[in-house]
């Protein structure tokens, strides 16, 4: 044992002692973020690398994000995560865990690494041996030579898959001299400049604008996969196959199968199992740190355990692979044995971090203890004294501070840190917002508690170095961790709209709908052009050039709906506009009516938030997604005016619609009044009841709840409690809304998806609305666009920014097998959680019961499909909720409202017959806690699915992220969720039309009701006879052409039409001819819309203008251009205006026009 030192000391006695090769040493009384913070500290002072390892991936992220928090040089540290797929299962690991698990090695192998986090399981796999990393590396250096073929061809070996567009990691794509590809290490995909064989840049890009970001001087490109498919590697691979295939009796075909499809880099779920087969003599994470590599065991029980258990699961994993008649590779060759990882340790530096400190007899090893104690009796007590609560925590603060201590408090969001700023300003603490990292804050002293911002979720109190860490989540209670969703992503949702594909149905403003059939070039007198051809009824075709492409939509309507098409010069389409725009008139004029009588009527002003509300925000267990907030900001201040607030606030499940709901119903109660909650189904009844119980748990305020598992006597005392005042919030089903329900002082009604209620219940609602402060909220997506159309007569407020830690659903798409099933459930089961198996046909749900029962005895299993019995079905749903089975088999009815944290594994059988948004929801009912979600689309076992269906599965196994696919899946969910919102009888308007003309009709209906002046607009017809278009052998992606002619048509000044120039010059090189032509035109379209020119040709000897009669152009400025050169110009009474060209080149005529325009403004 070590006497008391300081730590400065102790951290020199630990290095001494660390110096013989195979020293082991022992640092007891570790607590908290402790471990990490001196590990973190020791880096700089060991002779090599450390490897910290832990007993799973959850502590090893934990531990992870600390040692990064702490440390002077965070981009040292690195993680090395496990697969995370079932031992042996067809399924491959996702391409971000395969990316950060090579980037690591890579760092280890280049020295840049002072240490590697890593969980047991990851450390007991053998990975690639480091020459075939090495060889199969490319370092490339600007302004050095490469052979850029042979470049190109190591690219796909290495598993890179050519496409278009690189939007996603592991993809690649070549136009001519510039090569563009997202490299599985970087957070940016990265665009190669060359000149023949000559690298002339390198720089990386934004996936979705495409434009570069920053230049590199050099780069080394890693495999995209822990697989490489060289000539040579698949070679021998094949003889290998082929005696493991023998050894296994496994018959040729299937051998010759496999091997084909990995000679077409076609690669099967799961083929990483056959590592030691592709690439023999696999190393150890040890190989790859350099000599003198220290190895830090942290909670070394677990850590021992972890690794027993994680063997055990995988060679019983390996015998059944057998049993199964599997191809795989012998599990010794991958996974070592816990005694095999125990010799090596042996040999090697190790510190030991002990959790729990059993007594050893005869152990040698030198013991360095620590005083540290824990935050766990900082967390706060609520109650209704707003001042109380905080009292105890500045006290002790007070204390420290004098007690001359270093105080930190770290908080996830800057939003958090100003929110304590504020609670504890009051107190006359003394405060500082550190900006710096807090290594560079460490030793500062006389600064009073400094606020900082970092990703830990706990502290430590370091008694003999007086330093005090403490995390917002120690004072507040504990946060889930969100991952933000990335910028990419939000500007994605943009782009994936203009994803057109020929066969998809379009509108057009003045002929209707018709069916897009690709973009087609043509010439006339030689001239080429791009126009997009529209096909109609009775097989009519219709060429629209592409600079009037602003007259075409995308058309959605009603799912499964096939709508018809019109007749090009017929009169059907301008009947059904009519119609449209009829209903949305009589529509808005109904809205706006409400909106008036709700503005004449005096409500009841709530008073703004007061310090604890801030309290009750601060308790929130998640941190606040930007949207959440200002829906939450919207409804706190619709409160505090005297007008009835109406508001609808719309999200995904799980979005945190009820935090919103939660923070206003605590705002009314605080003021004295009372809450009515309003639910369509007594489960989800049953459910607000349990969360809004748990939310308000530290406060004085009273729940109760209405519904048909209440019963009568208890429904009557709830009644009378209600009326004196007696009871705060009242949840429950349409019963609320009966003759018998009364309140002593309403003050505020929340509804949960209120298009679930019949026509009854909403007209009983329509009487409260206009004297109750109501709010509503719906879990059917509605698109931005209806709120723009809406603006001032309905409130809207949109949460579209999904919770983080919903990214991280592992998805796995494999084929139907009892085996994985049974394995799936077990995993779920051994950590007491519970799953969903969505079975979608009723008639043989009762076999597939009866299978599962057989398959996995130890399940408790319930059944529930729609055609049950509603209460029999609720009664199941609420069984499930509370645990009482754990195996739910149902049809995709397990409805939006379900929230089921426990469920954390889900199954879809036949996942091939869903459609992509089905599956986005119902993988939704997984991952709502901090636990690691799994779900499993399974395909039939024999014969193949279409190709639709590979596509959506292929989308939804990368969507942990929400990519571009889903959100055209999501545009079509959120165009049903406009008709729900507008009622049934809009919903056929919006099928007639299409969403986007409907929503341009709603706003006009809505303009002109306000009494708002519509301004003209004119889309302009230009033919100047000159070759302007986007060449293909320029642009070959089609899908990308119309997105720069999209692009363009919408320009509004001439610099977007520059930085287009600029993104073309960056992305495909320099500019041919015809795109100059056509940059040139699209500014003097701009100018053309502003003058309202309907159409602006040249006839050979003239051009020709032909003006709107509302044209801003002055009279005066004509009448001077005529006066001045009659023999140029002319103007006659139908608005056309016309001048002589003598210099009739493309250049002459762009220049006339160009210099008129200029001097028409």
């Amino acid at each position: 044992m070590t006497p008391d030192k300081t730590l400065a000391e102790k951290m020199r006695h630990i290095t001494a002692l660390l110096e013989p090769a195979a020293a082991q040493i022992k640092l007891a009384g570790l607590r908290g973020s402790a471990p990490a913070f001196l590990v973190a500290g020791l880096l700089s002072k060991l002779p090599g690398p450390v490897i910290a390892v832990l007993p799973d991936s959850e502590t090893a992220e934990e531990f992870y994000r600390e040692a990064r928090f702490f440390s002077e040089r965070p981009h040292s540290i690195y993680y090395f995560p496990s697969w995370e797929t079932g031992p042996f299962e067809q399924s491959s690991p996702h391409p971000d865990i395969s990316g950060e698990r090579l980037n690591t090695l890579a760092a280890l192998l280049e020295g840049k690494a002072s240490m590697v986090v890593v969980p047991v399981s990851a450390l007991l796999q053998r990975v690639l041996p480091r020459s075939v990393l090495a060889d199969h590396s490319q370092y490339l250096v600007v302004g050095e030579e490469i052979d850029r073929d042979a470049f190109l061809r190591k690219l796909v070996d290495l598993g890179y898959s050519m496409v278009p567009l690189v939007e996603d990691r592991g993809s690649a794509s070549v136009r001519g001299g510039i090569v563009d590809m997202y490299l599985p290490s970087l957070a940016n995909p990265v665009r190669i400049e060359f000149f023949g064989d000559f690298v002339e840049s390198i720089r990386t890009f934004d996936p979705v604008t495409q434009r570069s970001l920053h230049p590199l001087d050099e780069l080394v490109v890693l495999p995209s996969r822990e697989i490489i498919l060289s000539e040579s590697v698949v070679q021998g691979f094949a003889a290998r196959l082929k005696g493991r295939c023998d050894a296994l009796g496994i018959p040729a075909t299937r051998r010759r199968e496999l091997l084909e499809q990995l000679q077409q880099a076609i690669y099967p779920p799961g083929v990483e199992y056959l590592l030691p087969l592709l690439h023999p003599g696999l190393e150890t994470l040890f190989d790859y740190a350099a000599a003198g590599v220290v190895v830090v065991e942290v909670d070394s029980l677990a850590v021992q355990e972890s690794a027993h258990r994680f063997a055990s699961d995988f060679f019983t994993a390996e015998k059944r692979a057998e049993e199964n008649n599997a191809i795989f590779s012998q599990g010794h060759d991958l996974c070592l044995e816990p005694a095999e990882l125990a010799a090596l340790l042996r040999e090697m530096r190790l510190i030991s971090i002990p959790f729990l400190e059993l007594e050893e007899s005869g152990s040698a090893n030198p013991c360095i203890r620590f005083s540290v104690q824990e935050n766990e009796d900082l967390k706060l007590t609520m109650s209704a004294d707003s001042d109380g609560v905080l009292r105890p925590l500045v006290e002790r603060l007070s204390l420290w501070l004098e007690e001359q201590s270093r105080v930190f408090i770290a908080c996830h969001q800057r939003s958090q840190i100003q929110r304590l700023d504020e609670l504890l300003r009051h107190y006359n603490l003394p405060l500082t917002f550190a900006e710096e990292p807090f290594s560079a804050r460490q030793s500062a002293e006389g600064l009073g508690v400094q606020l900082i911002m970092g990703e830990i979720s706990r502290g430590f109190r370091l008694v003999e170095e007086n330093l005090i860490v403490i995390c917002e989540e120690e004072i507040f209670g504990k946060r889930v961790k969100r991952r933000d969703i990335s910028e990419i992503r939000k500007k994605q949702i943009l782009v994936s709209l203009e994803e057109l594909k020929p066969g998809d149905f379009m509108v057009h403003l003045d002929f209707g709908l018709g069916i897009y059939r690709g973009l087609q070039h043509l010439e006339f007198d030689r001239i080429g052009a791009d126009f997009l051809l529209l096909e109609y009824a009775g097989g009519d075709k219709l060429y629209l050039p592409v600079d009037r492409i602003n007259l075409v939509q995308r058309y959605v309507g009603a799912e499964n709906i096939q709508p018809s098409l019109d007749k090009l010069g017929g009169v059907g389409w301008e009947k059904k506009k009519a119609k449209a725009r009829e209903a949305i008139e009589e529509m808005a004029e109904e809205l706006l009516k409400i909106y008036a009588a709700r503005q004449v009527h005096e409500g009841f002003a709530f008073s703004p938030p007061d310090d604890l509300c801030r309290e009750f925000e601060a308790s929130f267990a998640f941190e606040e997604t930007p949207d959440q907030m200002s829906a939450i900001d919207d409804v706190l201040s619709d409160m505090q005016s005297s007008k009835p607030m109406d508001r609808l606030v719309c999200g995904d499940v799980g979005y945190g619609k009820t935090e919103v709901a939660m923070r206003g119903a605590f705002k009314a109660v605080l003021d004295g009044k009372q809450v009515a909650v309003l639910v369509p189904t007594t489960v989800l009844a049953q459910q607000h009841l349990e969360t809004f119980r748990k939310r308000f748990s530290a406060y004085p305020v009273t729940i109760d709840m209405l519904s048909r598992f209440r019963s009568p006597r208890e429904q009557k005392a709830a009644l009378e409690k209600l009326k004196k005042g007696e009871l705060d919030i009242i949840i429950g089903t349409h019963r609320l809304l009966q003759k018998d329900v009364g309140f002593k002082d309403l003050g505020l009604i929340i509804i949960d998806e209120e298009h679930r209620f019949g026509v009854s219940h909403k007209e009983k609602l329509k009487q409260y609305r206009a004297v109750v402060d109501t709010l509503t909220l719906t879990a059917t997506p509605i698109p931005r666009t209806l709120n723009m159309s809406l603006a001032g007569v309905r409130d809207l407020s949109i949460i579209d920014t999904p919770p983080g830690d919903r990214l991280a659903i592992k998805t796995f798409v494999a084929r139907y097998s009892d085996e994985l099933i049974r394995e799936a459930v077990l995993r779920e089961l051994r950590r007491g959680g519970q799953v969903f198996f969505v079975h979608n046909r009723v008639q043989t749900i009762g076999a597939m019961a009866e299978h599962l029962r057989t398959l996995i005895p130890e399940a408790k299993l319930a059944v529930g499909h729609g055609q049950m019995q509603e209460k029999e079905l609720e009664e199941v749903m609420l069984g499930f909720m509370h645990g009482s089975f754990n195996l739910f088999l149902c049809t995709a009815i397990i409805e939006s409202g379900l929230d089921i944290p426990s469920a954390n594994t889900m199954i879809v059988n036949r996942a091939d017959m869903f459609g992509l948004a089905q599956l986005y929801q119902l993988r939704g009912r997984v991952g709502r806690s901090n636990q690691r979600a799994y779900a499993y689309f399974l395909i039939p076992q024999e014969g193949s699915i279409s190709s639709d269906a590979r596509e959506r599965l292929r989308i939804i196994q990368e969507l942990t992220e929400l990519g571009a696919g889903f959100r055209i899946a999501t545009h079509d969910l959120e165009i049903r969720g406009a008709g729900d919102f507008l009622g049934s009888r809009q919903s056929g308007n919006i099928a007639a039309v299409g969403f986007e003309l409907y929503s341009e009709l709603l706003e006009e209906a809505v303009s002109a009701l306000k009494g708002e002046v519509v301004a003209e607009r004119v889309e302009p017809e230009i033919n100047l006879k000159i070759p302007a278009f986007v060449p293909e052998d320029y642009v070959p992606d089609p899908n990308q052409r119309l997105i720069i002619y999209k692009t363009l048509v919408q320009a509004s000044a001439e610099s977007d039409v520059d930085s287009v120039a600029d993104e073309l010059l960056d992305r495909f090189g320099s500019l041919p001819l015809p795109v100059s032509y056509l940059l040139e035109t699209m500014k003097l379209r701009i100018h053309l819309r502003k003058l309202l020119v309907k159409r602006l040709e040249f006839n050979g000897t003239q051009l020709v203008f032909a003006f709107h009669e509302k044209t801003p152009v002055s009279p005066d400025t004509i009448i001077g251009l005529i006066r001045n050169s009659p023999n140029n110009y002319r103007f006659s009474p139908d608005f056309v205006f016309t001048a002589v060209v003598k210099d009739s080149s493309f250049e002459g005529v762009l220049d006339v026009a160009r210099n008129l325009l200029k001097r028409l403004v």
